[in-house]
């Protein structure tokens, strides 16, 4: 059979392609081939390229997977650190650069080498005669790891144990075997110490139950929380002691019912707002004092819900506008945060409020009411009687001067502003004996009387009434009268008699 020039031709071709396929597979098997062999012989654990890992040791790889590793360069420095020194915590970037680190273990020869080179970056283990075993290395991180959890769990100070579904104790650190010693079991803590136990509360969000133990001997009861994880059949749990929190709770709340207790005793209304704003706390003078409902107080009402209620039932000023009433309330409670609200409520009923606001710890806003009617009633008619006292000295004839103990004019009427040529605004209550008795001696001949009248107003010995005549400058005899008050001050008053050239012509 003969065979034409173009069937050879096509065979030719195929038999070239079969052998050029199998020349590439080659290539590929011999470069992945010469890259494991790399990986396992010439000490490199793991190359980048670009930030891209593009080389790695098979076993290096596998722990770097199942430990989290992150994909950087400078979160590896764990992996290695456990066995070599001095390990920087981030490399050197955009440098070429080569790093030796020497071995923890004096004989352990083994050298991690980290290089950059370009975008290349290499870490290799090397010992001095040539490449290190990764297989090694890889093998130490493991019991590393290993060693460092069991470590961790037994040193804990906090009792670990691991049960079985028949809560049968598979495994227990060295605090879980003490507290059960403690606890006086005899089977060494075989047998879980929460059997018979029943949880006091428990944390749903962390799936934590509260316990509480009982010792013997006088020993004082222990709380700890337990958190408990669940794998193959087996239970680890996990207990940290909470006697210290319980305590602080307890006392907490002792301290809460002594304030609620002191708080229900005074007589002016507090409210605490928390720093949502809602009402927190408040006490029984609160509710007489406002009249609002206990029931609506206790459902932790809104600040401008509370001051709406007070609005409503005419307890507090009604606004001119309503529009601006909560513009005035916000202003109200930003000045409470400055602790610089205070404000008097004048209520249509004749009653009279005082209102206090204070910044609290955490943000929270404290307002103190105060019933203060009686003693502004009382304030009103002291001052109606003063008025009138002021009224009826002014109406007298005598010129009369009033100074405290330390010498200061505290009090005049009209017949002495009269007497010494004063005008009401020059009559100021701020002056000294000094300078009052200076202007008496302006107005009057010479004479010791004034002298004597400063060491009189000032004096700290025993005092008596004295009197005594002067000469003013128009001829006026002045009759004077100097007497101890109550508490040391000095009253001095004057009556000025007919003039000498008058009672001349009258005799002729």
């Amino acid at each position: 059979m003969s065979i034409g020039l173009a069937e050879i031709g096509i065979v030719v071709a195929v038999c070239l392609a079969t052998a050029g396929v199998a020349l590439v597979g080659l290539a590929i098997w011999t470069r992945a081939g010469s890259s494991a062999g790399r990986a396992r012989g010439d000490g490199v654990a793991i190359r980048f390229l670009g930030g891209r890992v593009v080389e790695s040791d098979p076993g290096f790889l596998q722990i770097l997977t199942h430990n989290g590793w992150e994909g950087s360069p400078d979160s590896l420095r764990r992996f290695f650190s456990f066995r070599f020194r001095n390990l920087p915590a981030r490399l050197i970037k955009d440098e070429d650069f080569e790093a030796r680190f020497m071995a923890r273990d004096p004989d352990d020869t083994v050298v991690l080498q980290i290089s950059r080179t370009q975008d290349a970056l290499r870490f290799a283990l090397t010992r001095p005669d040539g490449p290190a075993d990764i297989a090694d290395h890889v093998l130490r991180f493991r019991k590393h790891a290993s060693w460092l959890a069991g470590w961790v769990t037994r040193s804990s100070p906090n009792p670990v144990w691991v049960t079985d579904d028949e809560g049968q104790v598979l495994w227990s650190n060295h605090a879980y075997r003490d507290l059960a010693k403690d606890l006086g079991r005899d089977d060494g803590g075989e047998t879980c110490l929460l059997e018979g136990l029943d949880p006091m509360r428990s944390r749903p969000d962390r799936e934590q139950r509260r316990y509480r133990l009982q010792f013997d001997a006088g020993q004082p009861d222990r709380w700890i929380d337990v958190s408990e994880s669940r794998e193959n059949g087996m239970r680890m749990q996990y207990a940290v002691d909470v006697t210290a929190v319980v305590q602080a709770e307890v006392a907490q709340q002792t301290f809460v019912q002594t304030l609620t207790k002191t708080f229900a005793q005074l007589s002016t209304g507090l409210a605490i707002f928390d720093r949502n704003r809602q009402l927190a706390l408040f006490n029984p003078a609160l509710v007489d004092l406002t009249g609002l409902n206990a029931e609506y107080l206790s459902g932790r009402p809104g600040y401008l819900s509370f001051f709406d209620k007070l609005r409503d039932a005419h307890m507090m000023p009604e606004p001119r506008s309503y529009a601006n009433w909560r513009e005035r309330i916000f202003d109200l409670i930003a000045a409470a945060e400055d602790g610089r609200y205070e404000e008097t409520w004048t209520l249509s009923s004749g009653e009279t409020y005082r209102i206090t606001g204070r910044p609290h710890p955490n943000g929270a806003v404290a307002f103190l009411v105060e019933d203060i009617s009686a003693e502004v009633t009382l304030t009103r008619r002291f001052r109606e009687q003063l008025d009138m006292s002021h009224a009826v000295i002014d109406s007298l004839d005598e010129a009369i001067a009033v100074f405290s103990p330390q010498g200061v004019l505290s009090y005049t009427n009209a017949a002495y502003r009269d007497l010494w040529d004063m005008a009401e605004e020059d009559g100021r209550l701020d002056q000294t004996v000094s300078d009052v008795s200076r202007l008496w001696q302006s107005h009057c001949e010479a004479s010791p009387v004034w002298g004597d009248f400063r060491d009189f107003a000032v004096g700290f010995e025993e005092r008596a009434d004295w009197d005594a005549t002067v000469e003013m400058r128009d001829g006026t005899s002045l009759d004077c009268r100097f007497r101890p008050l109550n508490g040391g001050a000095t009253l001095a008053t004057f009556r000025p008699r007919a003039k000498v050239h008058e009672m001349k012509f009258r005799t002729a």
